[in-house]
């Protein structure tokens, strides 16, 4: 299968897909972007053969930057709500994928990327990778609930208050990273990962996945009360003094309105 954006090989005699994402030069994530990863993860899910998923992305710097930011500034109180509630949807339905899903980080991911990757099942990453979530900076917020349920409760709460980037082996010491390996490792421990999963009962493995996913469950249920809170700045006039300094180059002037 292949998207304007991703890329799928299938390799249904050991019951693999790789799913790549490929938007140079950073890989940011735009609506449409989002829109396509959902329509190739449904058509996964009602493939038989498939048992394990690999995402990850082209490159060697990042594997995704992040959202496009460029759409920030016309996002509003009314549209805003609207885009959250999409890509939350999209990261909701990569979270509850009926399948194992591993990410093999490839480079740095920020913002959105950290939402993608924390939404699967297993992460393993290059030791030169960064990682953040930066949507503090553009004035808005992101991610509070997953990163909550999966990573150690006060490095969540610093990442998302300061936007302060944090290297490979500090996001293995907060549970975000579970392995990190040399680059060319990395793919090959991804697959034999896949593998072994694969080699499993689909069944037992299914169960497995929604008994963790329930276990989570505390941790998850306000995410529609992190919605509603972003939904409340977007309408702010910070965030947009956020994004137009970050396109800019320059520092923001913050108001609190």
């Amino acid at each position: 299968m292949k998207f304007d954006t991703i890329t799928v090989d299938l390799e249904n005699e050991i019951g693999l897909a790789t799913i790549t994402i490929s938007k140079p030069p950073v890989n940011a994530m735009g609506s449409d972007d989002y829109g396509e990863l959902y329509e190739v993860l449904y058509k996964i899910s009602k493939m038989k053969d498939i048992r394990v998923v690999i995402l990850t992305a082209e490159g060697e710097k990042l594997f995704v930057g992040g959202s496009d930011v460029k759409e920030f500034i016309a996002l509003d109180g009314e549209s805003g709500p609207l885009y959250t509630e999409r890509n939350n949807g999209v990261r909701s339905y990569l979270y509850n994928f009926p399948k194992p899903v591993i990410c093999a980080l490839n480079g740095s991911a920020f913002g959105g990327g950290v939402g993608l990757a924390i939404c699967a099942d297993i992460r393993i990453s290059v030791p030169e990778a960064k990682f953040n979530l930066g949507e503090i900076n553009m004035g808005i917020l992101g991610l509070t609930q997953h990163f909550t349920a999966r990573c150690f409760n006060g490095a969540a709460r610093k990442m998302v208050y300061t936007g302060e980037r944090i290297t490979a082996e500090e996001a293995m010491r907060i549970g975000f990273i579970d392995e990190i390996l040399p680059r060319e490792e990395l793919m090959p421990r991804a697959r034999q990962l896949a593998q072994e999963i694969a080699s499993k009962s689909p069944l037992a493995i299914q169960y497995a996945k929604q008994c963790m996913i329930e276990a989570e469950k505390n941790s998850l249920d306000k995410i529609d009360f992190e919605a509603e809170c972003i939904g409340k700045l977007w309408a702010t006039e910070d965030k947009t003094e956020a994004t137009s300094s970050f396109l800019e180059k320059r520092e923001p002037h913050f108001r609190g309105c």
